[in-house]
């Protein structure tokens, strides 16, 4: 009897024994697919290595990010998520069960995976970044910086987490402290724009604006971008040198020919330069951008008949009416255009309207126009 058990003892160490290299070998094959890049192959060999062992956790968590690698989401979540029932405290396998979270848009339920994976491994960078990450989006900011202070104890040379305590600093209008931490930024990666962009900002709300125009145009020497343009524009527009800022308006203009700021910008200088026909074509831009914008057909108009292009102007003016027919400024200035095409009793028409509407220019041409 005795005897009996014994070997039905060894039979089943053996079978146990042999199960686990089955197991073993499943798993160390699906490593060495990883290592070729070849994840369908690994996953597959993984759950080989789950059927002979379905309690071994590192194949689940490994399987999971080789599944991350395809971003199979749902299945990688279902991973991670059987890996910290078997080991509760690993906090890799919560940092990942957090991140498959997250990109489900469960931002919420990433967030307390990203806290539990802390509390057992605060070591975890990623899990610091991508917690102050969604506290940011949820405009805890100051909650935010602490996370992405305490990864960068951990990794300092990482510039992102700079970066986005930068972004903090600057909602919360900390700006010192917004420079300080885009200074960090920059001087790990220099060409990062963004921050030349958002210490610039900084430097303008500190009123420091030399400074804010040599890191926007820092950021421009780097890599030419609209935000940067546009704002050393407006700079020294304040500076009153007016060639500057055309120009670095028609350079954002050249990247994005829709940018309005910067259109609106450049009409008012040429108005300024009484350069009419530049003018003019960029208020007929702003027309087809903003089409409910009265001032833009307005100013088209008044630039075209101080250009001497009537025809132009009475269309644009002529557009401004049609929508508003009570327009008493756009009716004077019709009449004014009409006048000059020799269609006194269309200008006539139009002064009458305008006077009555109460436009005080108007009581002057009202003779004039209308003496036939």
């Amino acid at each position: 009897m005795k005897v009996s058990h014994l070997i039905l003892s060894l039979l089943f160490s053996l079978s146990l024994t042999a199960q686990n290299a089955e197991c073993i070998q499943a798993y160390n094959e699906a490593v060495a697919f990883v290592k070729q890049k070849d994840y369908k192959s690994a996953i597959k060999a993984y759950s080989q290595a789950i059927t002979h062992d379905p309690s071994y956790d590192k194949a689940y968590f490994n399987r999971g990010t080789a599944l991350l690698r395809l971003k199979e989401y749902d299945q990688a979540q279902k991973d991670f998520a059987k890996t910290v029932k078997l080991s509760p405290e690993y906090g890799k396998a919560h940092y990942y069960l957090g991140y498959t979270k997250m990109k489900k848009d469960d931002l919420k339920g990433a967030l307390v995976d990203f806290s539990r994976a802390l509390r057992f491994d605060d070591s975890l960078t990623d899990a610091y970044y991508y917690r102050g990450y969604i506290q940011m989006k949820d405009n805890n900011l100051e909650t935010a910086i602490r996370d992405f202070e305490d990864a960068a104890e951990i990794d300092p040379e990482n510039h992102k987490l700079h970066y986005n305590a930068g972004l903090c600093h600057y909602k919360l209008k900390n700006y010192i402290e917004a420079v300080n931490s885009f200074t960090l930024t920059l001087d790990l990666k220099p060409a990062y724009n963004k921050s030349y962009y958002y210490r610039g900002m900084s430097f303008l709300k500190l009123e420091k604006s030399e400074k804010a125009i040599a890191d926007f145009s820092s950021g421009i020497e780097s890599e030419p971008a609209v935000e940067l343009l546009y704002n050393r524009g407006l700079l020294y527009s304040k500076q009153d040198e007016q060639g500057k800022a055309l120009t670095d308006y028609v350079s954002a203009l050249k990247i994005k020919p829709d940018h309005i700021p910067s259109l609106k910008n450049s009409a008012n200088i040429y108005l300024k330069q009484k350069d009419y026909k530049a003018s003019a074509n960029v208020f007929q831009q702003l027309q087809a951008l903003e089409k409910d914008e009265e001032s833009h057909y307005l100013n088209a108009g008044i630039c075209h008949f101080n250009n001497g292009s009537y025809a132009d102007g009475e269309k644009s003016l002529s557009a401004l009416i049609a929508m508003k027919p009570d327009h008493s400024e756009a009716l004077f200035n019709r009449a004014n255009t009409y006048a000059k095409l020799g269609q006194m009793e269309s200008a006539c028409k139009d002064i009458r309207k305008s006077a009555e509407l109460g436009f005080d220019k108007a009581f002057e041409y009202v003779a004039g126009y209308c003496q036939q």
